[in-house]
């Protein structure tokens, strides 16, 4: 069991596993959840993390922070992409045109000179900054404005996360 989460009034509770399992223990009826598929992961799910020059937390992949990616795809246990229907669950989807549910693969060189297979064309080009995008990003500032006024250099310059590797 990984995690485990009670409802606010304690009648019902839910777990979930690494085989992609979710458990729920309740009262009521469980109609609505027989209706979605057996495995749901994200595509996501199980990618290596490394961490860069400044200690920041980045998918080695895709060379981003993981709260700045967009949101994942919802795939089966052998990462085949589920319907568009179930796509909408995924925060961030909901109001996502079913051409943007279903996840286009492509190839991009990572930070390693490998080439690896990647979900492209993730974000719109008319898609506004996230606040919590802003609001990093005004604290990395701060930061090195503080660092920089207490006479220490910067190890790096500040990384733009807000991109993804190849330029997009």
């Amino acid at each position: 069991v990984f995690d485990c989460k009670f409802s606010p009034d304690g009648q019902h509770f839910a777990c979930t596993d690494s085989h992609g399992h979710l458990l729920l223990f309740g009262f009521g009826c469980n109609k609505y959840y027989e209706k979605i598929p057996d495995q749901m992961f994200f595509h996501t799910d199980y990618r290596p993390l490394i961490r860069d020059a400044n200690n920041y937390v980045l998918d080695e992949q895709t060379q981003q922070a993981p709260h700045l990616m967009p949101p994942p795809f919802l795939v089966d246990v052998d990462g085949n992409p589920h319907p568009t229907r179930f796509q909408r669950l995924v925060p961030g989807r909901e109001n996502c045109k079913d051409e943007q549910l279903i996840p286009q693969l492509g190839y991009v060189a990572n930070g390693d000179g490998e080439v690896v297979e990647q979900v492209i064309g993730q974000q719109t080009n008319d898609q506004d900054e996230s606040i919590l995008d802003g609001m990093i990003r005004e604290l990395q500032r701060e930061q090195d404005l503080r660092l920089i006024n207490e006479g220490e250099t910067l190890p790096n310059p500040p990384l733009n996360r807000s991109h993804s590797v190849n330029g997009g």
